[in-house]
């Protein structure tokens, strides 16, 4: 291994072999201060400098997420990998640890008492066995009291913080603030909702017109129930049935054997046994008996008075009425 001073010869200019000579103090020691703190790089290698033109003449900091070459190049992996800390004080019981029962459960004591050891290794065992039980008690008590301070700490801050957020909140308007802002109409900042004084006559009212409308939907309803009871004469509930009611209307002389309708003319399809649908200007007619049919205009009295009770009857009694 070569020496760390080099030979005083390296340090000191030669003299005179002619006699003996001795090196005062004060020299020697602004030599060995000029040799160590020197800054100088002594290869050829470290004296090259950097030029103006290249890109590391300014040495500028890569950013932490860096992606280029140079980052790369620079940030070399670091080896290892530091342990997660354990979580020793999870638990709900954890503040019983440091506490002298729990200590003597997680590392007891010999129950009977020890003889003297017989040999070094023995009593060596046994001094290491104390050491672990001490270093046990002592880094739980320390590792209670880092977490007594770490909680409060946190606590602080969280407090602090809370109470900075609070003063903030509840601060009034700054005053240039106030005087930069917008002008907004007063009635505009009114946003309170008035209520109604009228409210519970509106709600009445409103009421009143639901319970109408639900009066009129159930007699609608009721209505159609009668009518389906009426019509229910005449549904058919067997194949037979189906069969003889499909031959009869579906016959090629059906509309022939009904004969002839009410003027002398014969049946040729359904309007000329059921008539058209009447419209308004037919019912007009028929009202004034000035209508185009000599037998609609020597209608009876007495057959129109009861065509109108029938129909006033169905109405009156929710049904249809044969």
């Amino acid at each position: 291994m070569a020496p760390l001073l080099p030979p005083a010869a390296a340090v000191l200019p030669l003299r005179a072999a002619s006699g003996p000579t001795t090196t005062p103090p004060c020299v020697l020691a602004p030599a060995l201060g000029r040799l160590f703190l020197s800054s100088t790089p002594s290869s050829p290698r470290q004296r090259q400098r950097i030029p103006p033109e290249s890109p590391l003449f300014i040495n500028v900091p890569n950013p932490p997420q860096d992606q280029s070459i140079e980052a790369k190049r620079e940030l070399k992996r670091a080896r290892g990998s530091v342990p997660v800390p354990r979580r020793i004080f999870a638990h709900r019981d954890s503040h019983r640890k440091p506490t002298e029962a729990w200590l003597a459960r997680a590392a007891p004591e010999a129950r009977s008492p020890r003889p003297d050891p017989a040999t070094e290794l023995q009593a060596w065992r046994r001094a290491m066995a104390d050491s672990r039980r001490e270093n046990m008690r002592s880094g739980v008590r320390d590792l209670w009291a880092r977490k007594q301070r770490l909680d409060e700490r946190l606590r602080s801050v969280r407090t602090a913080k809370l109470a900075a957020n609070r003063a903030a909140a509840l601060a009034p308007e700054r005053e240039d603030e106030r005087l930069t802002r917008g002008t907004v109409n007063a009635g505009t900042l009114q946003t309170a909702v008035v209520l109604d004084p009228d409210r519970f006559e509106r709600a009445a009212e409103s009421a009143a017109r639901t319970a109408a409308i639900a009066a009129v939907r159930s007699e609608a309803r009721r209505d159609a129930l009668q009518t389906l009871y009426m019509n229910a004469r005449d549904f058919i509930i067997d194949e037979a049935r189906l069969e003889h009611v499909v031959n009869t209307e579906f016959a090629d002389d059906h509309f022939q054997a009904m004969g002839a309708s009410g003027t002398g003319y014969r049946i040729e399809n359904i309007w000329d046994a059921q008539n058209e649908p009447i419209a308004v200007a037919g019912m007009l007619r028929e009202a004034q008996r000035n209508h185009d049919k000599l037998i609609t205009d020597l209608t009876t009295e007495e057959t129109r008075t009861v065509r109108r009770q029938k129909l006033a009857a169905e109405e009156l009694t929710g049904g249809k009425m044969e």
